[in-house]
């Protein structure tokens, strides 16, 4: 009965649904994905790739974009747009959010003992559930120590229609991680409010 009152919510509300196969399969696949994302975690499933960012007036390598991956096992490369939500829904956002900062600040540490002297930045996306989460300015800044890095070489890309969720909570959460001089970027800017 809950899942056909979202199913019915979602779909615009004011209006019937009836839980049947097709969504008792949703529901199996769905918790499927969660126990599947809980093990990746643990076992080394998920990956980063980067995407650079190009001053195209110079051709010079401004930084990167950390971009999260997941190879399962028995299903190959899962596109995050399959499994983003889920994890944003089921709270795994927190910690799968933290692991990514944490790699993502150690690869920029990697970077530039390679290369002295240059400015990289890495970018994160950070997600509705992790801006309302009181821990984020504390993983942030654990991120940054552990890997040494320039607060200011990392950017937090966080989107338009998240702030606008709760723009009181996110003023609160901006200000705390600008504090620590984290670079703030609001991303798909304009395409939602």
């Amino acid at each position: 009965a809950d899942t056909a009152m979202y199913h019915a919510k979602a779909r615009g509300r004011a209006r019937a649904e009836v839980f049947d196969d097709h969504l008792r399969a949703g529901n199996l696949a769905r918790l499927d994905t969660v126990n599947a994302l809980r093990r990746a975690l643990d076992t080394g499933e998920l990956h980063l790739h980067y995407q650079p960012e190009v001053d195209l007036t110079t051709g010079h390598w401004l930084g990167f974009e950390a971009l999260l991956r997941w190879e399962r096992p028995d299903q190959g490369l899962v596109l995050p747009e399959q499994f983003v939500p889920v994890a944003e829904d089921s709270g795994l956002i927190i910690p799968i959010g933290a692991w990514v900062l944490r790699e993502a600040a150690a690869q920029l540490r990697a970077w530039q003992d390679e290369r002295p002297g240059v400015d990289l930045t890495v970018a994160v996306n950070i997600s509705a559930r992790q801006l309302a989460d009181p821990a984020l300015p504390k993983v942030v800044a654990s991120a940054i120590g552990t890997a040494g890095i320039d607060p200011r070489r990392l950017k937090l890309e966080i989107t338009e229609s998240v702030i606008m969720e709760d723009v009181a909570a996110s003023q609160r959460a901006l200000e705390a991680l600008r504090s620590q001089g984290v670079r703030l970027v609001v991303d798909d800017f304009g395409t939602g409010y």
